[in-house]
C-alpha cells in the first residue's frame, strides 16, 4: 500500500472525466447509478492486485502510472487515457465517486466492486473474471 500523502480531488475527477471522454465522446449524462450486469461482490487488498487481475482477463494495461486520488481515501492508476483502476481504503466514498462520473457529461462506463472502480470501455467484460456490478450513464 503506498503511504497516505496530501490529496487534491482536481486531479482524480480530471484523469476520470478524461478517460471517460476517451472511452466515448460527448453523450451521456444519464444521473442514475443501477447496475445494469451484477456479479460477485468481491475486494481486493492493493491496486496493483487488481490491475493484474484485470490484465490477465483479457484488460490492456500497456502504459501504467499510479495516480494522485485526490480527496479520496484510495489508490489509483492508469493503463492508458481510457482506463483508470481505484482501490478506495474507504469504501463509504465510492457512490460518490460513481455519481460524479455519472454526472459528468460523457458516457460513462464502470465495473465497481465493494471496495474498488475501473473505468473501461467495455466492463462487461471483465464481471465474470473480477465481479462487480456494471453501471453506465
Amino acid at each position: 500500500m503506498n503511504t497516505p500523502q496530501p490529496r487534491k480531488s482536481i486531479p482524480f475527477l480530471v484523469t476520470l472525466g478524461v478517460a471517460s471522454i476517451a472511452l466515448v465522446g460527448c453523450s451521456g449524462g444519464d444521473s442514475s447509478s443501477e447496475p445494469t450486469i451484477t456479479g460477485e461482490a468481491t475486494t481486493y487488498d492493493s491496486l496493483e492486485e487488481l490491475r493484474d487481475l484485470y490484465v490477465e482477463a483479457g484488460g490492456e494495461c500497456p502504459e501504467w502510472e499510479e495516480l494522485d486520488p485526490g480527496d479520496w481515501d484510495a489508490v489509483a492508476g492508469r493503463c492508458s487515457d481510457s482506463v483508470v483502476i481505484t482501490v478506495f481504503n474507504d469504501t463509504s466514498q465510492i457512490d460518490e465517486v460513481v455519481q460524479s462520473s455519472l454526472d459528468l457529461i460523457v458516457e460513462t462506463h464502470l465495473l465497481v466492486g465493494e471496495n474498488w472502480i475501473i473505468n473501461t470501455a467495455n466492463p462487461e467484460n471483465y464481471v465474470d473474471a473480477l465481479g462487480g456490478a456494471v453501471i453506465t450513464g
